[in-house]
């Protein structure tokens, strides 16, 4: 199962999905009563092609916004190959090596109108309103040209309400949601830390209006939404803004549960506290490693001590937590990544996530894999979860960290005192067939 949004595609390691923030946003940037919008997710609804073909013809759209990934290329490249068929709509799309590709992108396919290059800028709004001075955000083809708009300068956004309406209806699942329907937002945009095997710092980190944002919690409360995934990739680094959010939801008594990222050097015991007072149950920590020095080498900018220290306060204060795991950049060796393994179990998170290094266009471990030559430059398809791997390391081959990477899942996930930890931790028929059906996909990719 292919997940794309927010610059980064992948394949499902389990059971899980979304609702795609990119264009969640974008429905929201549209949605100004000028446009009949329509979202349409084949793959959390396993629409097949030729019916997602009736679908739009059913619309007979004027424009459509497409999500791509470099982790699905071959097939994406298919779909908008037949799509344009079938359709006289203008097609725009969206997608993570897009950042960096899109001018090529557009040069072999011709018949693509243009990139979104920002799913938070009203770029695309103006480009459907033919109005071409106020475009920005965006690569578009103008005649037998590619047109580069220029970046927003924006420090602060708002967009109008998105279609949750249509989203929460599909059957997006996630083993961290206790409740349904939930849905997917974001209170900020990108993230200014310098971690060089991520494309986010490559993107303008910008904060969301709090009360554009209120406004829109507003809304899910009224359509019975549950639960909230907080795609920010840093919850909480604005610490006086978080509070003041936190504050704000305590008093709204939304009655909300919430996860979402963060980082093991931004929040602190009193802050986890009122996190929990506000509803958050879970938190994503991006661990990566058990070196200091590698660490250190890729700017994640905190240390093993640290991390360790943020996931017992989080475990003092009762909020579960997810660790995720990089596996295979390219000076690892097959102790290090055991190093990590043992690390892991050692931490003991409530979720684990184990996930191979990628050469993500635009970031600074592409150049090095480049340099080193693990990878070609022209390299487009790749993905984090490993069923196409995309290059070994200095001292291991694809196959070698395949088995390493088997070796972390199956260690942690089927350890007897895991098992019972998280069977005693469920607390209704809907958090069990969830957590089982996701059990069964992660074992099922692995064995």
């Amino acid at each position: 199962m292919y997940v794309r949004d927010y610059f980064c595609s992948k394949i499902s390691k389990a059971d899980y999905i979304n609702a795609p923030i990119d264009l969640v946003m974008i429905s929201g940037v549209l949605n100004t009563g000028e446009f009949d919008l329509k979202v349409i997710d084949a793959v959390a609804e396993k629409i097949p092609t030729s019916a997602c073909f009736q679908e739009i013809s059913g619309f007979n759209p004027d424009a459509i916004i497409i999500l791509i990934g470099s982790a699905s290329l071959a097939e994406d490249k298919e779909f908008l190959k037949n799509l344009k068929e079938k359709t006289s709509a203008e097609i725009f799309v969206i997608g993570d090596f897009l950042l960096t590709e899109s001018k090529s992108f557009l040069e072999e396919f011709a018949f693509i109108k243009g990139v979104i290059l920002n799913f938070i800028s009203d770029g695309i709004y103006w480009q459907l309103k033919k109005e071409k001075e106020k475009i920005k955000d965006m690569a578009v083809r103008e005649g037998v040209n590619i047109i580069f708009y220029p970046k927003s300068a924006a420090k602060s956004f708002s967009v109008n309400m998105p279609l949750h309406e249509q989203f929460i209806k599909k059957p997006y699942r996630m083993p961290f949601v206790r409740k349904y329907p939930f849905a997917t937002t974001i209170m900020s945009y990108a993230c200014p830390y310098r971690c060089t095997f991520c494309v986010m710092n490559t993107l303008p980190y910008i904060e969301r209006d709090l009360d554009n944002l209120f406004a829109e919690l507003d809304y899910l409360k009224s359509l019975g939404v549950k639960e909230i995934l907080f795609l920010d990739q840093t919850i909480g680094l604005n610490r006086n803004r978080h509070v003041e959010f936190l504050k704000r939801m305590i008093d709204k008594n939304y009655c909300f549960g919430w996860f979402g990222f963060t980082r093991v050097d931004v929040i602190d015991e009193e802050i986890m506290k009122m996190m929990k007072k506000a509803g958050c149950h879970t938190l994503w920590f991006g661990v990566e490693t058990s070196s200091d020095e590698t660490l250190r080498a890729y700017g994640k900018g905190y240390t093993k001590k640290q991390v360790l220290g943020a996931f017992a306060v989080a475990k003092k204060v009762g909020i579960k937590t997810l660790a995720t795991f990089l596996i295979g950049l390219p000076e690892e060796t097959k102790e290090t990544i055991e190093d990590t393994i043992k690390f892991s179990k050692e931490l003991n998170p409530d979720y684990a996530s184990f996930s191979f290094a990628v050469p993500r266009f635009g970031t600074k471990l592409r150049e090095k894999a480049v340099k080193s030559g693990l990878v070609s430059d022209n390299d487009k398809t790749m993905d984090q979860s490993g069923r196409r791997i995309t290059m070994g390391t200095i001292s291991l081959s694809k196959r070698d960290m395949q088995k390493l990477k088997r070796k972390a899942i199956l260690g942690f996930y089927l350890r007897p005192s895991y098992i019972l930890k998280r069977l005693r931790s469920l607390k209704s028929f809907t958090e069990l067939k969830i957590n089982w059906q996701n059990f069964l996909s992660l074992i099922k990719n692995e064995i």
